[in-house]
């Protein structure tokens, strides 16, 4: 990656470059040596800009995603001082901006898998991915992760119709990903649910 933009102090520049790493992370390499150092460049980045200002929300997000995917795939999501680091960076992303959709999915998927002893909330959880997906219907991700929320919830038709919509999307917000990945994904989880009666 550009490393002129590395030594950037541009807030954007900086922003574009965590963002990139994460980008980098979730779907150019599938070597999880890779990913991790991606992921963990991204974090770092992202820290650099909040050193500068602790009120970017967009940062506090990156941050959080890109230290939370390294974490993930080096199997530390069980410590419960990373877990409370994490989601102190997304709660704070959405205080600052409350309409930042990847925060509300990030937080939806944390709240979720958490168990309730590390703060884990499964009806706040849907509720930030059903706002996720409300604030950006193109953001397939939070979508997908919606209709496996219902899925499992016992609830067929509401995943029926967010996995209908991942099929019929004009506008997917990553349209690489959303035709390689998440609408095959949709169509064998609807072909699933017909074949089941909806149950």
């Amino acid at each position: 990656l550009a490393s002129g933009a590395k030594d950037s102090t541009d807030p954007q520049v900086l922003r574009n470059l965590a963002d990139l790493y994460l980008d980098v992370g979730d779907e150019a390499y599938s070597d999880p040596a890779k990913r991790i150092a991606a992921y963990e460049e991204g974090a770092r980045v992202a820290r650099r800009i909040l050193e500068r200002n602790e009120a970017d929300a967009l940062a506090h997000y990156l941050y959080a995603a890109n230290a939370g995917s390294a974490a993930e795939l080096k199997g530390m999501m069980a410590s419960a001082l990373l877990v409370k680091e994490l989601k102190a960076h997304v709660t704070r992303a959405l205080e600052l901006q409350p309409d930042l959709a990847p925060a509300h999915h990030m937080l939806g998927r944390m709240l979720e898998e958490l168990p309730w002893f590390l703060g884990g909330d499964s009806a706040a959880a849907l509720d930030h991915l059903q706002r996720a997906v409300t604030l950006d219907p193109g953001y397939v991700h939070a979508r997908m992760d919606l209709a496996k929320f219902y899925l499992k919830r016992k609830q067929p038709d509401a995943a029926r119709r967010e996995l209908q919509a991942i099929v019929q999307l004009t506008n997917p917000r990553n349209p690489y990903t959303w035709r390689v990945k998440y609408r095959p994904e949709a169509e064998r989880l609807l072909a699933g649910l017909d074949r089941t009666g909806g149950h």
